[in-house]
């Protein structure tokens, strides 16, 4: 199914799965008129008790990064999953920009008050920080992104 969840409105019914998972899709919301009713879409489409997971990039891992090494462990881990990647000659700090803007694809950056925030405002619950093996052993059929040095990883239940 493509879906736009841009648009604020999911094609299923209510009480209909018992979990839904976003991994690095929200940063791409603009957050009060696509994010927060794309969000209660989800509680919507959820049972009782049902799951939402969520990942995108942490501006708490981030900053974090830039501040103990002037962003030197975002480029190893970039690195890492992208054996290719470069600063093009460029200080390390240079990723700092590309993940806070995306090539002008990133809207938002989160940390887990702000997400917080949002899932409460649309009725969820029991919204704790999470890891990556948390959600793959939750999601059997998705590997690893090993990419904990710039993500946050979050569930929330309905």
């Amino acid at each position: 199914v493509d879906i736009d969840f841009s648009q604020g409105k999911l094609p299923f019914p209510s009480n209909h799965f018992n979990a839904a998972l976003s991994q690095h899709v929200i940063e791409h919301l603009e957050m009060k008129r696509e994010l927060i009713p794309i969000f209660a879409e989800f509680r919507r489409i959820l049972h009782d008790g049902g799951e939402l997971w969520l990942s995108c990039p942490s501006i708490e891992k981030i900053c974090k990064s830039y501040l103990s090494d002037g962003a030197q462990s975002l480029v190893d881990g970039t690195k890492k999953r992208h054996p290719n990647y470069s600063t093009e000659g460029f200080p390390s700090v240079v990723i700092v920009n590309e993940l806070f803007q995306m090539k002008g694809d990133h809207k938002n950056l989160f940390d887990f008050e702000l997400l917080r925030f949002l899932l409460q405002k649309v009725g969820f619950n029991q919204i704790e920080e999470v890891d990556e093996i948390q959600l793959v052993k939750r999601f059997g059929e998705f590997a690893f992104r090993n990419d904990t040095e710039q993500t946050i990883y979050v569930k929330a239940n309905k």
